[in-house]
C-alpha cells in the first residue's frame, strides 16, 4: 500500500514538473534546442513537429530560412553532440568522447 501511494506521489510530482512546451513561443522553443533534458526530448520534438505541420507553406519556408541564417551557414544537416553524449557529433580517433 505504501509503495503504491509513493509511486503515485512520484508520478504526480514528475507530471507537475514537466515543461509545457505548448505554451511557449517558437522563439522560446528555438532557444531551447540542444538543451532539452532527455526525459522531455520526446515532448519537445512532438511539439516542434506539431508547430511545423500547422504552419502554412510560406510560414514554414520563412522559419527554415531564418533557422539557416541563425546557424551561420551550418545548415540543418550539421551534427551535434548533446550534453548527455547522444547525437551524431564528431568523435576522436579511437572512439573516445570529446
Amino acid at each position: 500500500m505504501k509503495k503504491t501511494i509513493l509511486t503515485l506521489g512520484l508520478m504526480t510530482i514528475t507530471t507537475l514538473c514537466a515543461t509545457d512546451f505548448s505554451t511557449m513561443s517558437m522563439e522560446e522553443l528555438n532557444a531551447m534546442r540542444g538543451s532539452v533534458s532527455v526525459e522531455e526530448r520526446d515532448a519537445f520534438r512532438a511539439e516542434m513537429q506539431n508547430r511545423l505541420q500547422t504552419m502554412t507553406p510560406e510560414e514554414r519556408q520563412q522559419y527554415i530560412s531564418e533557422r539557416k541564417k541563425q546557424s551561420n551557414g551550418k545548415g540543418q544537416g550539421s551534427m551535434q553532440r548533446l550534453r548527455d553524449g547522444s547525437g551524431g557529433g564528431m568523435m576522436r580517433k579511437g572512439g573516445g568522447k570529446r
